[in-house]
């Protein structure tokens, strides 16, 4: 069997036998799931330093192939998907055991996701691609609805949202193929010019949409809640940011030739996303959806690094993706560990919790630090270079965009730890324990990692990124790897500073850490904003569901309108007519005489005057 298949065909086959098994089969899903995620680890760690690899089949009819191809950038995501599987396979031994969801159906899913994931990397094939693409919609909304009965709205949502926009990803990959004449992606070079203008924002679409970016976001932190958590730190947190921004970086790079308006808009989208989802996280008073909008932001600076159109942009946008990855699953499970522990993820009935779960309190001020930019862990030098590539590409509006974002994510995190794993202890969390070890060592290895991709940058970023870059033909003119002494680094400090400050003042007025960020939410014009939003004015959907109500009470009511015009009022005015006809019919001779003599005259009238 070829090389390239087998991350593809295994998984699947896999996840079908997991339906086979039956519930006494204890501990065969777990282990099936670990094993395949281990193996894909393996294909995709061999085909990360070798030759490009290439497969290809007819398929489909109508000369579609069965096309796929391992450059440096997928086996790199493909290496990464799996890994990520294997480490969320493990941890759910242990979070779902008590879970009231159908282990067979949770793992099966687990294992189509990695598959089909697999597949939509190596696809060099733009129907290919698509087709493993919307079957991660099919698993998107299954995976949901194991959350029970509260996750059938989340789960519709999230399939309706991520419907459109591969909707949209659809019709572009049908303007692509047609002004390319070919369908094989490696194959494809066009301008942004016209219709081929239409195709890249339309791919844009689904591609920023599956990362999360705003506004197909909306359903990510209602999934946080309703959700299994194990599925918020694979699929949100993971797979979907790895396959949304590879693809953003396959059609800017490789597909089309982006011009200067296009790349305004990309970074424009990333700094919006970066923004307003912070902004958010930061009065949230759950654990798991401020995680979820701290998921988006982080995806604004993956698509304002490679909207610089730079080579430091675009490697700090790709390298920000696989550190995300790594912080933000890691950021869920300790999120994992606690609901598992304390039975809640509401921060106000947490508190101290640090002497109780001190591996989950390491691994949290770890994952934290990283994804709020503190040096030297890995988020801060893919931060670092996302800021230079904003400053070399000309566009300061969109460095301070990122840095107000680092300044709101560091409070957030800083809220959020403080009032978990600190502070005073509510009386009925005293019993809290540590987690089991299942659910520790996948926390541990990622806590690992942003160490490693922080202190040893240059491993990731010679042996990962530079490589892919290079196969997509964007060659950095220095190092990306090291220290960078100079303007965005010094402001970078001032931003960790402030956000330190501004949380030592909030905490200082309220003298609870859950509140240290209600001085933002309550100020002047913010506050209104952030009460829209709670009513959710800002959310598409909702808003989206209201019109087609409004919109169909509308037309019920113009249709019971005509209907009485055209059916209801001509039968009651015929009734009535009829009535008093028949009151004028009363069957006297004198009446009778009366109404002939009557219309004898009028016909007279009208004879003598029409002569």
């Amino acid at each position: 069997m070829n090389q390239l298949i087998l991350p593809i065909l295994l998984p699947v086959l896999a996840g079908v036998l997991c339906l086979a098994l039956g519930e006494r089969a204890k501990g065969v899903k777990e282990a099936l799931s670990a094993f395949v995620s281990l193996v894909c680890f393996a294909v995709g760690w061999g085909l990360l330093g070798g030759d490009t690899a290439s497969f290809s089949a007819p398929w489909a009819g109508f000369g579609f192939e069965f096309a796929l191809r391992a450059t440096p950038m997928s086996a790199f995501i493909l290496l990464a998907a799996s890994g990520f599987a294997l480490l969320v396979s493990v941890y759910s031994w242990a979070f779902m055991r008590d879970k009231t969801a159908d282990l067979r159906l949770y793992y099966s899913y687990l294992l189509i996701t990695l598959g089909f994931s697999c597949g939509a990397v190596l696809a060099d094939n733009l129907v290919l691609l698509l087709f493993f693409w919307e079957g991660l919609l099919v698993t998107l909304y299954t995976f949901i609805i194991l959350g029970g009965r509260q996750a059938q709205a989340t789960a519709l949502k999230a399939f309706l949202i991520s419907g459109v926009a591969d909707l949209c990803l659809l019709l572009g990959v049908a303007i692509t193929g047609v002004l390319a004449k070919t369908m094989t992606m490696s194959a494809i070079r066009l301008p942004v010019e016209g219709l081929g203008g239409v195709a890249f924002v339309l791919m844009m679409i689904g591609a920023t949409a599956k990362a999360g970016a705003m506004p197909f976001h909306t359903w990510i932190p209602d999934a946080a809640v309703d959700a299994p958590l194990p599925f918020m730190a694979y699929l949100p947190a993971a797979i979907e940011k790895l396959l949304g921004i590879y693809l953003l970086a396959r059609i800017s790079l490789d597909l089309f030739g982006l011009d200067g308006s296009m790349r305004v808009l990309l970074m424009a989208l990333g700094a919006i996303t970066i923004v307003l989802a912070v902004a958010m996280a930061l009065v949230q008073t759950d654990y798991k959806r401020l995680l979820s909008y701290h998921a988006i932001s982080q995806v604004g600076y993956m698509i304002l690094g490679i909207g610089t159109g730079n080579p430091v942009g675009i490697a700090g946008g790709v390298f920000h993706m696989i550190n995300h990855a790594m912080y933000k699953s890691c950021l869920f499970m300790t999120g994992g560990s606690v609901e598992h522990r304390a039975g809640t993820t509401d921060i106000a009935k947490l508190g101290g919790l640090f002497r109780n779960m001190p591996v989950t309190g390491v691994c949290f001020i770890v994952s934290a630090a990283a994804i709020s930019g503190i040096p030297p862990f890995n988020g801060f030098f893919s931060k670092e270079l996302v800021f230079q590539g904003c400053l070399d590409a000309g566009f300061p509006v969109f460095f301070w965009a990122a840095q107000l974002g680092a300044v709101l994510t560091l409070a957030s995190f800083l809220k959020l730890g403080h009032a978990v794993y600190f502070g005073e202890r509510p009386a009925d969390k005293d019993g809290v324990r540590e987690s089991e070890w299942p659910m520790l060592i996948p926390m541990i290895a990622l806590a690992a990692l942003c160490v490693l991709f922080g202190f040893g940058a240059r491993l990731p970023l010679s042996l990962f990124i530079e490589p892919a870059l290079a196969a997509c033909q964007v060659f950095p003119e220095h190092a990306l790897s090291g220290w960078h002494w100079g303007f965005a680094f010094a402001v970078s400090l001032c931003a960790i500073a402030l956000a330190a400050l501004n949380h030592l003042y909030g905490f200082w007025r309220t003298g609870r850490a859950k509140d240290a960020a209600e001085h933002i939410h309550h100020a002047p014009i913010l506050h209104q904003t952030y009460e829209l939003a709670a009513r959710r004015v800002f959310d598409p959907y909702d808003q989206g569901l209201k019109l087609i109500r409004g919109t169909g009470l509308a037309l019920f009511a113009a249709d019971r309108a005509l209907d009485f015009v055209t059916a209801v009022l001509p039968a009651r005015a015929a009734l009535a007519a009829s009535g008093l006809l028949r009151k004028a019919n009363n069957g006297l001779y004198p009446y009778y005489l009366a109404w002939a003599l009557l219309g004898l005259v009028v016909f007279a009238l009208f004879v003598g005057g029409n002569p």
